[in-house]
């Protein structure tokens, strides 16, 4: 019996062996798999400050850098310094960079080295990004002279010397700041402020004096920064007083029970900017209200939406706008949570009717003292009076628009265009007499 056994032994030793062999390698098979989906998925996510995820590692170190206090490290403060990347990935792989950024905590890191490499990867967009999360960082901490000036050398050496003294200013002054202070005469960021109508671009209810929030905006990048005693919601995640975040499309922005959308950003921007936005025409008929892109005989009311909105009265109406009857030629200017209310009970809501406008399109009014326009659903290429196309059309459209009154002739250039341009039946390529 016992020469019987010991060969079977023998044989099932291997096969244990292989047993374990093939366990371990499915087991780093799963690891490998579990690592390689952490990885695309980190670099499927929307860009932050990285223009791509090779960069974070490095940009991780620069903010632990500026995090550390006279060699005190302050973990309790990891999420608020991590700033914008707290917001741009999901839960799953922010923990990693958390992890990633307590190892950096505890290293001595080389800013001079780091901000080398930077200012050739980083476009000056995420530059200018990364200044206004660095500035956050040393204003939380205290401002001291060898944080500042560890700024301004790493700013410096990014080559972005000029347009962090700015930063640090508009950031200090928020919407007070005075343009001669800026290097150009311009201020490196476009700024917006919602809270009490009174005081503020854009009226929030419930908002008292004082309380505001304010967005910042550079090209297609905008910032939102709370400066009120309440918490917001921004893409699922509370945004507590005093803190900035980057706002994405598509995104939303709660406020209690008021939503501000990204797409209400781009808008309030462009109107502070005196970009020509498209008024209507409203005929009301009964319970009836008909939009109209130009005025007719039937139009009752005129109806401007920027940072308020101008409601003018064409025709004698039995209805009210925040207390003042409509009568004929008076013109009002609203709120988007006002409504107009009728004698009979109806009312009309600015806000839904502002959504309505958005899909129905409108026309532009040329002032006789601007013979050239530039035309574009890019708003970065726009200027005072010019005119913002819908945002929805594919690609980017940019057009230049010239005016003659007297000889009531013009012209219109193609700039730059993504699909193709159509005047009155006739594809336009170059340039086209009107």
């Amino acid at each position: 019996m016992e020469t019987e056994g010991a060969p079977q032994q023998e044989s099932e030793s291997p096969r244990r062996a292989v047993v374990v062999l093939d366990s371990i390698l499915r087991g780093a098979a799963r690891l490998k798999q579990s690592v390689s989906k952490r990885w695309r998925r980190l670099r499927r996510r929307p860009q932050t400050i990285a223009e791509s995820a090779s960069m974070l590692p490095t940009l991780i170190q620069v903010l632990a850098a500026f995090t550390r206090v006279d060699g005190e490290m302050l973990e309790e403060e990891i999420d608020s310094s991590l700033g914008f990347l707290r917001y741009d990935y999901p839960e799953a792989v922010y923990s990693e960079l958390r992890r990633l950024f307590r190892q950096a905590l505890e290293q001595q890191q080389d800013l001079a080295a780091m901000a080398v490499k930077l200012s050739t990867e980083l476009s000056d967009d995420r530059k200018i990004l990364l200044g206004v999360q660095l500035y956050d960082l040393i204003t939380r901490s205290g401002m001291k002279p060898e944080q500042v000036e560890a700024y301004h050398d790493f700013m410096g050496r990014l080559g972005m010397a000029d347009q962090a003294i700015d930063i640090v200013y508009q950031l200090n002054a928020n919407e007070q700041a005075d343009p001669r202070f800026f290097h150009q005469g311009v201020s490196p960021l476009e700024v917006l402020s919602f809270g009490d109508p009174g005081q503020c671009d854009v009226a929030l209810e419930g908002f008292p004096s004082g309380e505001r929030l304010l967005a910042y905006r550079h090209h297609d990048l905008i910032i939102l920064k709370n400066l009120s005693s309440r918490g917001l919601i921004v893409q699922g995640r509370l945004l507590k007083p005093g803190e900035f975040c980057r706002i994405y499309p598509g995104q939303r922005v709660l406020v209690g029970e008021q939503v501000i959308t990204s797409q209400d950003l781009i808008f309030y921007f462009n109107a502070k900017r005196n970009v020509t936005l498209p008024h209507i025409f409203v005929a009301i008929n009964n319970e009836e209200v008909r939009l109209e892109k130009s005025r007719s005989r039937d139009s009752d009311l005129e109806i401007a939406f920027g940072l308020k909105v101008t409601v003018t009265a064409l025709h004698e109406l039995r209805a009210t706008l925040r207390g003042v009857q409509l009568a004929k030629g008076v013109t009002v200017e609203a709120q988007l949570s006002d409504r107009i209310l009728f004698r009979d009970g109806g009312e009309l809501d600015l806000e839904d009717l502002k959504r309505r406008v958005g899909a129905f399109g409108g026309r532009f009014e040329l002032k006789g003292s601007k013979t050239e326009y530039i035309a574009s659903n890019n708003p970065n290429r726009l200027d005072d009076d010019d005119i913002l196309l819908s945002p929805g059309l594919g690609g980017e459209v940019t057009l230049r628009i010239l005016c003659d009154y007297q000889l009531r002739k013009g012209r219109v250039e193609v700039l730059q265009a993504d699909r193709p341009i159509v005047v009155r039946g006739l594809s336009v390529r170059g340039g086209m007499e009107l």
